[in-house]
């Protein structure tokens, strides 16, 4: 119970209250009263409690004027629900007495028993009270809990009797990992590493303990994860009401860092040690109070002291009785000020003698900057000291000396001025020619700033004043790749050597413009070495690079078109000895299969028929060499590509398959092309092919249409030799997996392919560079690997000018009936290869002919002279010596009305060029089937005796871009 308890009471006859108030200090309770009978009374005094004054207890009678006990209640609650609350009434029922008790009052009292007042009156303060500090106690409990479990860095566990966990605070969770759930009812060990977790230990751990209330231990410890940490683990002990154990408390700090301080502060104490006793100075070490507790191993060997003997201040014994006072006062200041120490004092040595030392320590420092020790040394400085005593009786004479050096540099010092002055000219003179040079010129400071720029490299950078750059670094200047560069490599290479020469940059003008320059640069210095400036020359040489790398690729191109003229001298070579031969194969099946039209012989039919179709095939794949070759027999005519490309479609489709789709784009305003549309069909169904190819999980083949003009610059460099003008554009662009820059460069290459084996013979590209390029067009690739591929055709566009002429033997004019008739004569056949002349000559004796052989010109000649009346000269072009053209004209010059048939493995051969023949000569193209080879003599025969004929030479070559 307070000493007086004050009470707000409800109440509107003063005498009741007066009454009430006797009752309780005759029960020997001081109370001071305040009374209130209304509504509005009863509020305000609460509200005046709640900002300051408080009440004990609150008695409320049940009737008042204005309102009942019951709201009454509700308000006290409401304001001040921590005061108990006492109805004191003259008339109060059961059941309104227990509705009160519910609603929070404390206990009623009746009137008419005011004596049970005092009881209920301490009874309700005392409960009150109690239930204040258990709430008290709890809100502090709660904060305690709160406080523990926001402690991160330590982890705070408590523990039952038995050892197991019966709190986890979130420090506990950091360090160990486990959540509380995961580590409460586990047992202390759970906490250590298996090595640690012996139960014998643990057992003993609590025990100790219990005995001793605290425990500090320091052990290894697991966390969850598996890292384990030093920890310092306190453990103490909580004691119920009688003084037993009741619980236990962990509390663990991890200290692996401190750990690993220790051991270093270990490592360094022995490499200080270690470095104290290899010094030939005289080394030592104290606490911060100033007195030494250690010395190295010279020191005991110079004094002759030993270490016992050598604590506290027992150093000042070796030190000379004459320094001894002065040495500890500047000891004694330097320890109480914590500066530098630094004396001149003399030690005994061993023997007794003394010598001059220089003492100086410094402090070390903490991180708060207290001193933790003093670390010293004493060097022996006696043959300094007795250098200086000479010094000193030699210093007027160092004093005259001084006077008389000092007069004649009084005089060097004038002569000195005129030189500077004049220098100060020369150098502004220079100053002026730096400005004014033709060459760029600037100097940077050790930063890489702009000190100085002349006039000519304010003109090159583009910029007016040299207010705009001087400061600026001249990395400023310089695209991020050359800064790169500056930095790492080119200034730390000018300030190593002192110079540079020609070092390539690349500046960065005001326009934007990006200049390729060299710079010379080296660096100037002082008297003493120090840096003063770098100076550098810059020289333009953009346009010199310029010129380089259009001649790198110029000659890019031309052995790009050096390898694919020599690739198709090969190949055209190949493939003309390849049609002799196959001539001979072709023309011997030939006579072989005329000889076995019997039924009897059907078999040996068969056979010379399937050999028949090989060398037909062997032929077709000639031709394709020699369209790479650009010596195929081309009949170029006015080509509509939109009207060939729908003609194709169908094919096309069937070629690819389902899995691929074709789309075409032929505007109607494309232009007509100047080629043979046979070949340029071929051409296409490669090209498809290949894009069927390249997407073997199906795709997308683009065939587009399209005009456009090429200029001197779009033509430059390109290896066909294309000339510029208008071209028709005919595209095939697939949606495949493409191909990367080298495959691309190897693509017309012939027999090259990147089809497995078996799938592809490597010249279907290479034929359709021959065809276009014979054509007078070109051939570009645009692909990049897994974006697909687009090749496109460049071909002339007809012009419309004149009619097409077709190349001499392009077509075989049909021979008329009856032409035999006039077939009989004699044939001069010059042939070198003796398979092809035993072949020819057996098919025109066949015909009924007369044959005579010859194996080369000079031998035909040597016949034509000697009185030959020969019909017609059947010749091969590429014969020994004198070629076949070389015969004709030597021919002709005999007898102009002999007629001349070529024959050869090309369709135009070198030795006639790209012209056409005048009648009476005409051209057979290897392989030829020995029906043909007849055909054309008997017809050239009978066209020579129905009146034509006549010599032949060649005419103008045909016109590149003539149309129908």
């Amino acid at each position: 119970m307070p000493a007086a308890v004050t009470i707000l009471h409800l109440e509107d006859s003063p005498l009741d209250c007066e009454l009430a108030c006797a009752r309780l200090r005759k029960a020997g309770i001081s109370c001071d009263v305040t009374r209130v009978d209304t509504r509005a009374a009863f509020e305000a005094a609460l509200v005046k409690a709640v900002g300051g004054q408080r009440f004990d207890l609150i008695l409320a009678d049940f009737s008042l004027p204005d309102f009942d006990g019951l709201a009454a209640l509700e308000i006290a609650k409401a304001r001040a629900p921590e005061t108990p609350f006492l109805f004191l009434s003259g008339r109060m029922g059961e059941e309104t007495a227990v509705s009160a008790l519910k609603m929070g009052a404390r206990d009623y009292v009746l009137k008419q028993r005011l004596a049970h007042l005092p009881a209920a009156v301490e009874r309700a303060i005392v409960e009150a009270r109690t239930l204040a500090e258990r709430r008290l106690a709890e809100e502090n409990l709660r904060r305690l809990r709160q406080a523990i479990d926001d402690i991160r860095d330590y982890a705070i566990v408590t523990l039952d009797l038995e050892g197991r966990i019966t709190s986890w605070n979130e420090g506990s969770r950091r360090l160990f990992g486990h959540t509380e759930e995961e580590a409460l009812g586990h047992p202390l060990s759970l906490l250590f590493a298996p090595e640690e977790r012996c139960a014998e230990n643990i057992r003993g751990l609590l025990a100790g303990v219990a005995e001793k209330e605290r425990c500090e231990v320091e052990w290894i410890h697991a966390a969850r994860d598996g890292r384990r940490f030093f920890g310092s683990t306190v453990l103490t002990v909580a004691r119920d009401a009688t003084g037993a154990p009741a619980a236990y408390s962990v509390v663990v700090r991890d200290i692996t860092d401190r750990r690993a301080s220790e051991i270093a502060l270990r490592d360094s104490e022995a490499k200080f040690r270690a470095i104290a006793e290899s010094m030939p100075q005289l080394v030592w070490s104290a606490p911060p109070d100033g007195l030494p507790d250690y010395y190295n191993l010279h020191w005991f060997a110079y004094t002759g002291t030993r270490p016992e003997a050598m604590t506290g201040a027992a150093w000042m014994d070796v030190v000379h009785p004459d320094d001894r006072a002065r040495t500890v006062a500047l000891w004694t200041a330097a320890v109480r000020s914590g500066d530098f120490y630094e004396a001149e004092y003399r030690l005994r040595e061993a023997g007794g003698r003394y010598r001059w030392f220089l003492g100086r320590a410094v402090p070390l420092r903490d991180g708060d900057g207290r001193i933790t020790r003093w670390f010293g040394t004493c060097t022996d400085i006696d043959d300094a000291v007795k250098a200086r005593a000479a010094q000193a009786d030699a210093r007027e004479d160092l004093e005259r000396q001084v006077a008389e050096r000092t007069a004649e540099l009084v005089a060097a010092n004038r002569r000195l001025l005129g030189e500077v002055a004049e220098r100060q000219r020369a150098q502004a003179d220079l100053s002026a020619l730096y400005a004014k040079t033709p060459v760029p010129l600037h100097s940077l400071d050790a930063e890489g700033r702009l000190l100085s720029v002349s006039d000519r490299w304010l003109e090159f950078m583009g910029y007016e004043s040299r207010g705009q750059v001087l400061g600026r670094n001249i990395t400023e200047f310089m695209p991020p790749d050359v800064v790169r560069e500056h930095r790492e490599h080119h200034w730390p290479e000018l300030l190593r050597l002192g110079a540079f020469q020609d070092m390539p940059y690349r500046l960065v003008k005001r326009s934007g413009e990006v200049a390729d320059v060299l710079v010379s640069a080296r660096v100037e210095r002082d008297g003493w070495g120090g840096f003063l400036r770098t100076m550098a020359a810059v020289v333009d040489v953009s346009a010199r690079l310029r010129a380089e790398a259009e001649r790198e690729r110029a000659e890019e191109a031309l052995r790009h078109s050096q390898k694919m003229d020599a690739l198709g001298q090969l190949t055209g070579g190949i493939a003309h000895d390849f049609n002799n031969l196959l001539t001979a194969i072709s023309g011997n099946l030939d006579l072989l299969l005329s000889r076995l039209d019997t039924a009897e012989r059907a078999d040996l039919r068969d056979y010379a028929s399937h050999a028949k179709v090989g060398a037909t095939r062997a032929a077709g794949l000639t031709q394709r060499l020699l369209a790479f070759a650009r010596r195929q027999p081309l009949r170029p005519d006015a080509t509509e590509p939109c009207v060939l490309v729908q003609g194709m479609e169908d094919l096309l489709r069937r070629t690819v398959g389902e899995q691929v789709s074709i789309a075409t784009d032929c505007p109607p305003d494309a232009w007509a092309a100047w080629c043979d549309s046979n070949q340029l069909e071929i051409a296409l169904l490669n090209l498809v092919v290949n894009a069927r190819d390249a997407m073997p999980d199906g795709g997308r083949i683009t065939i587009t249409a399209a005009n456009a003009h090429l200029t001197a610059a779009d033509v430059a460099g390109d290896a066909s030799g294309a000339a510029p003008g208008d071209y028709v554009v005919l595209t095939v662009a697939d949606t495949g997996m493409g191909m990367p820059p080298d495959i691309i460069k190897r693509a017309f290459d012939p027999f090259f392919t990147t089809k497995p084996i078996g799938q592809g013979t490597g010249l279907g590209l290479s034929q359709v560079y021959g065809f276009v390029s014979q054509s007078h067009g070109l051939v570009r690739i645009d692909s990049e690997a897994g974006r697909g591929t687009a090749v496109r055709l460049y071909l002339p566009r007809c012009d419309g000018e004149e009619g097409a002429v077709l190349p001499p033997g392009a077509a075989t004019a049909p021979i008329a009936n009856g032409a035999a008739d006039n077939t009989a004569g004699t044939v001069l056949l010059v042939e070198d290869e003796a398979l092809v002349r035993m072949v020819a000559v057996q098919a025109l004796e066949d015909a009924g002919l007369d044959v005579v052989e010859a194996s080369d010109g000079t031998e035909a000649l040597e016949l034509l002279d000697g009185g030959l009346r020969a019909d017609l000269v059947v010749t091969d072009v590429g014969l020994p010596g004198m070629n076949g053209r070389q015969l004709a004209e030597a021919v002709h010059e005999r007898r102009p009305e002999l007629g001349v048939l070529f024959m050869t493995g090309y369709a135009y051969d070198a030795t006639l060029g790209t012209g056409i023949l005048e009648p009476g000569c005409e051209v057979l193209q290897k392989p030829f089937e020995t029906t043909a080879l007849v055909a054309r003599v008997t017809g050239m025969l009978a066209h020579t005796r129905g009146g034509g004929g006549g010599g032949g030479v060649l005419r103008e070559s045909v016109p590149e871009r003539h149309c129908d």
